[in-house]
């Protein structure tokens, strides 16, 4: 995993792809270490880089960012560095998705102690009394109220993705308890108000594990 101290973030790229049928994850993982190091690392605005994997058996990047001007510069470099093309080449290109997750509430502190990522994208229910404000209180509430009982809840964020898409992003210790607390969130009155927000026939979500 890349961490640079250099400050509170406020933009997380999240993108989710699968590799080539006969490519050997370990190949992947070092490759991608070494584009971390040797790219990522020197990204000015790069706080942190994470490689990530489901139990389906696809991967995925976050990549944390002070601030959207240095996310889009690193994007925009990405495809010049020699480290990258070893990783792509691994990759099916068609499955790749790429979601830039502005946080809402400011800069966020970086999170720590972590081991799963969980991330979620929905559409809102009800676009005309949707706000962001709302998700964002909606967002505050369950961190003071249900999440505060886990010890494995390191950080939670909500962004904007575009117009009409959101995502609710957790870190936290273990993939087991970041299923569990997501499951408890169905029921619980202080979830209930975020949920609400959410079409339910939009919602994408999944658990991803680091890897490196």
């Amino acid at each position: 995993m890349l961490r640079k101290n250099i400050g509170p973030v406020t933009v997380m790229g999240f993108a989710r792809y699968s590799a080539k049928p006969g490519v050997d994850p370990a190949n992947l993982i070092a490759a991608t270490r070494v584009w971390q190091s040797e790219f990522l690392a020197h990204q000015p605005g790069i706080a942190m880089h994470c490689f990530l994997g489901n139990l389906k058996g696809d991967f995925a990047d976050a990549i944390l960012a002070t601030d959207e001007a240095s996310f889009i510069a690193m994007a925009q470099e990405h495809p010049n560095a020699p480290s990258t093309g070893p990783v792509m080449e691994m990759l099916d290109r068609d499955s790749i998705r790429l979601a830039k997750n502005n946080l809402l509430g400011g800069p966020v502190p970086l999170p720590i102690d972590f081991s799963c990522v969980e991330f979620g994208t929905f559409s809102p229910n009800d676009p005309k009394s949707f706000t962001e404000g709302g998700l964002l209180d909606a967002s505050r509430k369950i961190e003071g109220t249900y999440l505060a009982n886990f010890e494995e809840a390191k950080s939670h964020f909500v962004a904007r993705v575009d117009e009409n898409t959101y995502s609710e992003i957790a870190f936290v210790e273990t993939s087991g308890a970041a299923r569990e607390i997501c499951g408890g969130y169905t029921g619980n009155k202080d979830c209930t108000p975020m949920l609400e927000m959410f079409d339910p026939k939009s919602v994408d979500l999944d658990f991803w594990h680091v890897l490196a």
